[in-house]
C-alpha cells in the first residue's frame, strides 16, 4: 500500500493527479484516511475529489515525473505535435504578472485597445470589485466578458450569475457564448418549472448549472432569490455576479436624502456571498451623493459605505469611465458622428388640426386651472398629470390624442350627467402612465397592446374622477366640456389622415429609399412612445407603400409585448445585410430604445415624437450611434411645427441634449434629469419664454452638479490622459501576445490537425471568399455526438422550431479567424473558446491523449545547417484548490552532436544561441517535413535518445528550480503589496466613518428639512455605521491573511512536455 501523503503532495488517483487540500485522520482504528484533493491535469483542473485513501485501488503518492517514457513509441508526426505544443503554451497563465493578458486571444471580438482598461485594473484586484462606467455603446459588455473569460481561465471563479434588464437576457446570452464560448442559462419561470419537472420539486434551480442569467426584477421575488441565499450561503468563494444598468440598485432619489429602493435591499443582501463583483452603468451617479456612495458599498464593502462620501482618488481603483468624445478625441478610429437633422414643417393654415388641437388643448388645461385653484392638491395634482398626458399624446399623434381624448371625455360626461363626485376612491389610483409613456423594462412592457390601452384608460378615468369638483362649479364644468367637445370633433375628423410630419416622412422614405417603387439598401428606424401612434403610422405606411417592390415584407415592428424569439429575429434581420434580408424600415416603441445593437446597416433614425425625458431620447440615438457603425455619419432626424408653440420648447430640448452629451460628460445625467423636472407640469403657451430660459439654463443651476464632479467626473479619464492610457495597453496587449505566441495560422494548423486525427478532412477554404472556411460537416454528422457541437455553427433556433426542423433549414455557416468589421451573421469568428474549437483542442490537453497517443518527441527539419536538440517542461505552481499561480513552458536547448563525438554530455546554449534555436523550432514546426529525413537517421535518434535526455535534463530541472523561487517570491511579494494596501483601504475607511458619525451627531443643521422618510433612512445609515465599524476589527485581521493565502504556492511541478530534434534540410 503506498504511504499516506501529507498536504502539498501530489498523488495520482482513480487515473488522474490531484493536489492534496487536507488530511483527515480516521476517527477510530481501522477506518480510512479522508483526504480532500483538487485535480491538476489540464483537462479537470480544479476539480474537488474527496477519497478514503485505504480504499482505492490505485493510489500512490508521486515522487517523479515519467520523462523516460518521451520518445517511447518514437516520434510523433510534426504537425500534431506542433498543435500539443501550441495548444500547452496558449494556456499558460501567471499571476506574478498582472499585465499579461489570456482572455484578449480567446474571445471572437474585435478589439480595440481601450477596451483592455477594465481587465487591465481587474487584474490588480485581490478581489475583482469593479464598476465600468464606460459611455452608452462604447462596448461595456465586450469589457465584462473579458473580464470574466480571464477570471475562469486563472480558476479565480467558477460560477457567474448575470443580473440584467428583462429585455437584455437574450442579448447577453448570445454576447456570451458567441464572444466568448460561455454557455449561459436563463433562469426564469420557465427554466424553473423545466427543472422541477425534470428534478422534482424540492431541487434548488441554482445548482443545476454553473452560469445564469437572471432579470433584475425577479432579484426582488422571494421564489428565485430565497435558493439563490441557500446556494451562496453567506459567502461562496469562486463566484461572479455581473449587475448590468447597475444604477437601478442605487437608493432611490429623496429630496434631500436618497431612499433604499427595493432592488437596493435585495443587491444589499445578495451582493455580499458574491467574492468577486463587476457593475456596469454608464450613468452611475444621480446627484445624490448617499445615494452613490450606497450604491459603491454594495460593488466594494472595504473601500465604501453608505453615507459616507466618496473623496477624490478612491476611485481610481475600482472604475473606469470614457466618454465617446474623449475617446474620439484621443484619436481611437470607429466611431461615428451624429448629426441631429431638424426637418421643418411650416406655411400650414390655421386650422390645420395640428394647430388648432394645440390652442384647443391650452385652452382647456388654463379652465381647468382655474376651476382647481381651490381644490387640493391630490385634485390638482391629478388634474395636471391628465393634461401633461393629453399635451404628450397630441405631440405625437392626433391618433394618440384622440383616443385618450375620447375616454377622457366620456368620464367627464358620465361626471357631469349623474353630478357624481368619487374622489376618495380614486385616490390610490395609479396614474403614471399619463406623464410617462410605458419604458422597455417597466411592468406593463410586455403587455399585449389591448391590455396596455386598457390600463392607460383606466388610468385616465382615475384622473378624471379624481380631478372633478363639487356642482358649484357647473359653469366652469360646462365651458370645458364644450372645449372637449371642439377637441374631440376636430380629432376624430382627423385621426386617420396624414398628417404633415407623415407626409414629410414618406417624401422622404420615396426618395431616399424606393425611388421609383424599387428598394435600394437604405435602412431606417421610426421611435414613438405610444402603441397608439405606432398602429397609426404602420397603417399609413402599409398604405401609402403597398405598391412598392415586396411592400409587404418591407417593415418590422417591435414593441413591448413582441416575443424574446421575435426580437431576436428582428435584430437578426435587420442587421442581414440588405440583399439579404428585405427588411427596410423597423418601426418602434420604447421598448427598443434599450439594448439593441441595429448599426450594422442602418444609419438613418426619426424621433417621431420627442420623449419629455432626455435620457430616452439619448438611448434611441445609441442604437445606430455605437461601436461596429461602419458609416462616418449617423443621422437622427426629428420634426418641427414652426407654428405649434410646443414645438420651440422641444426644438430647445433636442439642442440642449446634443450640447451636454458633447460638453457635460459626467453631469449629463444630472442636467437631462433637471431637463425632465423643468418639463414635468407640461407646456404652457403663457410660459414659453420662462420654460425656455430654464432649460438654456439648465446645465448652470442643476444643484448637484458640484457633487457629481467631485465623486465621479475624478474617475473620467481625459484625452491626454486616454493617451497615454491607451498607447500603455497597446504595449501590453503586444507583450501579451508574444508571451501567449498565438496566431492565426498555428491556430488554425491545429485545429487541422484534430480532425486529422479523427480521419476527417481538414478546413476547406471558400474559393469564392478568401478568409472564409468550411467544416467538414458530412463527415462530422456521422458521430452523433457533435450535433450539438455543429449546431453552434447555425443561426440561432427560434423557440417555436422544431431542432429536426432548424437543423434541416438553417445550414453551417463559413467560419473565419478574424473578427468582422461590423456586425455580421453570416460567418462564424472561431477562436479558442469556441465550442468546435474548444472540442478539437481538448484532445491535445487530453490525459488519455498525452499519456496514449502521443510520444512527445518530434523531429522536425530546419533551414539551419546545424543539427539541434530542444528538450520542453513545463513549470506549475499551485496554490489553493490547486489553482495555477504560475505556469511557464521551458527549453533547455544544445548543438546534437553523435556519442562518439562528445568529449562531455550535451552542453546547453548560452541565450542568443538559445533564442535562434527556438526561433528555427517555430519555423520547423509551421511548416514540418519530418518524412524527408531517412529512416536510418531516424532510428539513430531514437535510439541515443534516453541518452540525450539524460544530458540535458539535469539542467532543465535546474533552470525549473531557480525560476520556481524567483516565483514564488514574486508571489509572495504580490499578496503582502495587495495585503499591505486592504489594511490601509479599511483603516481609512474605519477613519471616516468615525468621521462622518461624529458630524452628524454633534450638527443637527445637517439634517433640517429630510422628511420622515429620510429621516428613518439617516438613523438606518447610522446604525450600519456602528455595524461597519465594529466589523472592521475583526476584516482588519482576515482580509489581508485571506489575500496572502491567495498567493501561497502549495505545489510545486515540472512536467515533461516534449523533446524535439531540429535536422538540417541539406543532411
Amino acid at each position: 500500500m503506498s504511504p499516506l501523503p501529507e498536504i502539498g503532495q501530489l498523488v495520482h488517483v482513480r487515473q488522474r493527479r490531484y493536489l492534496v487540500e487536507d488530511v483527515t485522520p480516521p476517527p477510530t482504528g481501522g477506518d480510512a484516511t479522508l483526504l480532500r484533493l483538487s485535480g491538476v491535469d489540464d483537462d479537470a483542473q480544479g476539480q474537488p475529489l474527496q477519497v478514503l485513501w485505504e480504499h482505492e485501488l490505485d493510489a500512490d503518492v508521486l515522487s517523479g515525473e515519467a520523462w523516460q517514457t518521451l520518445g517511447e513509441r518514437g516520434f510523433d508526426p510534426a504537425d500534431r505535435f506542433s498543435a500539443y505544443l501550441h495548444t500547452l503554451r496558449w494556456n499558460c497563465l501567471t499571476a506574478t504578472d498582472p499585465n499579461r493578458f489570456q482572455a484578449p486571444f480567446r474571445a471572437g471580438i474585435r478589439l480595440e485597445a481601450y477596451q483592455l482598461e477594465p481587465l487591465r485594473k481587474a487584474l490588480q484586484l485581490p478581489r475583482v470589485n469593479l464598476f465600468i462606467a464606460d459611455d452608452v455603446g462604447l462596448g461595456k459588455t465586450i469589457e465584462a466578458g473579458l473580464i470574466a473569460r480571464e477570471l475562469l481561465l486563472r480558476k479565480k471563479v467558477r460560477d457567474l450569475v448575470v443580473a440584467c434588464p428583462p429585455s437584455m437576457l437574450l442579448q447577453w446570452q448570445d454576447e456570451l457564448e458567441t464572444r466568448f464560448g460561455l454557455t449561459f442559462r436563463i433562469l426564469d419561470k420557465t427554466y424553473l418549472t423545466q427543472t422541477r419537472q425534470a428534478r422534482g420539486f424540492g431541487v434548488n434551480p441554482w445548482t443545476t448549472h454553473n452560469r445564469f442569467l437572471i432579470s433584475q426584477r425577479l432579484l426582488i421575488d422571494e421564489t428565485y432569490t430565497a435558493p439563490l441565499r441557500d446556494w451562496l450561503g453567506e459567502f461562496r468563494p469562486g463566484t461572479l455576479l455581473i449587475l448590468d444598468e447597475a444604477h437601478h440598485a442605487a437608493p432611490a432619489s429623496g429630496a434631500r436624502y436618497a431612499i433604499d429602493s427595493k432592488i437596493t435591499r435585495a443587491i444589499r443582501d445578495l451582493a455580499p456571498r458574491f467574492e468577486h463583483r463587476l457593475f456596469l452603468s454608464a450613468t452611475p451617479h444621480n446627484g445624490h451623493s448617499n445615494s452613490f456612495s450606497a450604491l459603491l458599498e454594495l460593488l466594494d464593502p472595504q473601500r465604501f459605505c453608505r453615507g459616507v462620501a466618496v473623496r477624490k482618488g478612491q476611485l481610481d481603483a475600482v472604475m473606469v469611465r470614457r466618454l465617446k468624445e474623449d475617446l474620439r478625441g484621443a484619436g481611437v478610429p470607429g466611431f461615428c458622428q451624429r448629426e441631429v437633422k431638424q426637418i421643418d414643417i411650416g406655411g400650414l393654415p390655421q386650422e390645420a388640426p395640428e394647430l388648432a388641437l394645440s390652442r384647443l388643448l391650452n385652452q382647456y388645461r388654463e379652465l381647468r386651472e382655474r376651476r382647481l385653484q381651490k381644490a387640493s392638491r391630490r385634485q390638482q395634482a391629478a388634474s395636471g398629470l391628465l393634461l401633461v398626458g393629453l399635451q404628450q399624446r397630441l405631440l405625437s399623434s392626433i391618433e394618440a390624442f384622440a383616443r385618450t381624448l375620447k375616454v377622457h371625455r366620456r368620464t367627464v360626461q358620465k361626471q357631469w350627467d349623474a353630478a357624481q363626485i368619487a374622489r376618495a376612491a380614486a385616490e390610490s389610483e395609479r396614474l403614471e402612465l399619463l406623464a410617462t409613456p410605458v419604458g422597455n423594462d417597466d411592468e406593463a412592457a410586455t403587455l399585449p397592446p389591448d391590455d396596455l390601452q386598457s390600463e392607460e384608460d383606466a388610468q385616465t378615468e382615475a384622473a378624471t374622477v379624481a380631478s372633478a369638483t363639487p356642482e358649484e362649479d357647473a359653469a366652469a364644468f360646462a365651458e370645458e366640456l364644450r372645449v372637449l367637445e371642439r377637441m374631440a370633433e376636430i380629432a376624430d375628423t382627423a385621426r386617420h389622415q396624414p398628417d404633415a410630419r407623415l407626409k414629410q416622412l414618406l417624401a422622404w422614405i420615396q426618395r431616399q429609399m424606393c425611388p421609383g417603387g424599387r428598394w435600394n439598401p437604405t435602412r431606417v428606424i421610426l421611435f414613438t412612445e405610444y402603441e397608439d401612434t405606432l398602429r397609426y403610422v404602420r397603417d399609413q405606411l402599409e398604405a401609402a407603400l403597398a405598391q412598392t417592390d415586396r411592400a409587404e415584407e418591407r417593415l418590422a415592428i417591435y414593441r413591448g409585448s413582441t416575443s424574446a424569439e421575435e426580437r431576436e429575429a428582428i435584430q437578426r434581420a435587420f442587421n442581414t445585410a440588405p440583399d439579404a434580408h428585405p427588411v427596410r424600415i423597423l418601426l418602434a416603441t420604447d421598448a427598443a430604445r434599450e439594448g439593441l445593437n441595429l448599426q450594422a446597416h442602418c444609419a438613418n433614425l426619426f424621433h417621431l415624437d420627442v420623449p419629455w425625458n432626455p435620457g430616452r431620447i439619448e438611448q434611441r440615438n445609441g442604437r445606430i450611434d455605437r461601436k461596429l457603425q461602419p458609416q462616418p455619419v449617423v443621422y437622427c432626424h426629428y420634426f418641427y411645427y414652426a407654428q405649434r408653440l410646443e414645438d420651440r420648447i422641444l426644438a430647445t430640448l433636442i439642442r440642449k441634449i446634443a450640447t451636454i452629451q458633447q460638453e457635460l460628460g459626467s453631469l449629463s445625467p444630472v442636467v437631462e434629469g433637471r431637463l425632465a423636472e423643468l418639463l414635468r407640469g407640461g407646456i404652457r403657451h403663457a410660459d414659453l419664454a420662462r420654460l425656455d430660459r430654464e432649460l438654456n439654463a439648465a446645465d448652470s443651476v442643476a444643484p448637484d452638479q458640484a457633487t457629481v464632479a467631485e465623486e465621479l467626473d475624478v474617475a473620467r479619464d481625459r484625452q491626454q490622459a486616454l493617451e497615454a492610457q491607451i498607447n500603455t495597453l497597446r504595449t501590453r496587449l503586444e507583450r501579451s501576445q508574444k508571451q501567449i505566441n498565438f496566431q492565426e495560422e498555428p491556430f488554425r494548423a491545429a485545429l487541422s490537425a484534430a480532425l486529422q486525427m479523427q480521419k476527417v478532412p481538414t478546413l476547406e477554404p471558400v474559393t469564392a471568399t478568401p478568409g472564409q472556411f468550411t467544416v467538414p460537416a458530412e463527415t462530422l454528422r456521422k458521430d452523433p455526438t457533435w450535433a450539438a457541437t455543429l449546431d453552434t455553427l447555425r443561426v440561432p433556433r427560434s423557440r417555436e422550431q422544431n431542432v429536426w426542423q432548424w437543423r434541416k433549414e438553417a445550414p453551417l455557416r463559413p467560419v473565419v479567424f478574424e473578427a468582422p468589421a461590423t456586425l455580421d451573421d453570416t460567418v462564424v469568428h472561431l477562436h479558442l473558446e469556441h465550442r468546435v474549437a474548444q472540442r478539437l483542442l481538448g484532445r491535445f490537453t487530453a490525459q488519455g491523449f498525452i499519456h496514449h497517443d502521443l510520444s512527445r518527441a518530434c523531429l522536425a527539419q530546419s533551414r539551419d545547417a546545424i543539427p539541434r536538440i530542444i528538450l520542453l517542461g513545463r513549470l506549475c505552481l499551485y496554490g489553493p484548490q490547486a489553482a495555477r499561480l504560475h505556469e511557464e513552458l521551458l527549453a533547455v536547448t544544445a548543438r546534437w552532436l553523435e556519442p562518439s563525438q562528445r568529449q562531455e554530455p550535451l552542453k546547453p546554449y548560452a541565450r542568443e544561441a538559445e533564442s535562434k534555436t527556438l526561433d528555427l523550432l517555430e519555423a520547423a514546426l509551421s511548416s514540418p517535413q519530418a518524412d524527408a529525413v531517412h529512416s536510418t537517421i531516424q532510428a539513430r535518434l531514437r535510439e541515443i535518445l534516453p541518452q540525450d535526455l539524460a544530458d540535458l535534463l539535469p539542467h532543465l530541472q535546474q533552470r525549473g528550480e531557480v525560476l520556481a523561487r524567483e516565483t514564488e517570491s514574486q508571489l509572495q511579494q504580490r499578496g503582502a503589496k495587495e495585503a499591505r494596501e486592504m489594511r490601509a483601504i479599511l483603516e481609512e475607511q474605519q477613519k471616516r466613518l468615525a468621521e462622518t458619525a461624529r458630524k452628524y451627531q454633534a450638527d443637527s443643521q445637517l439634517t433640517l428639512g429630510f422628511n420622515e422618510e429620510e429621516q428613518r433612512q439617516l438613523e438606518a445609515n447610522r446604525r450600519h455605521w456602528d455595524k461597519r465599524l465594529n466589523a472592521l476589527a475583526g476584516e482588519l485581521e482576515r482580509e489581508p491573511a485571506r489575500i496572502r493565502e491567495v498567493y501561497a504556492v502549495r505545489a510545486t511541478r515540472l512536467e515533461p512536455v516534449g523533446l524535439v530534434y531540429l535536422w538540417p534540410v541539406t543532411g
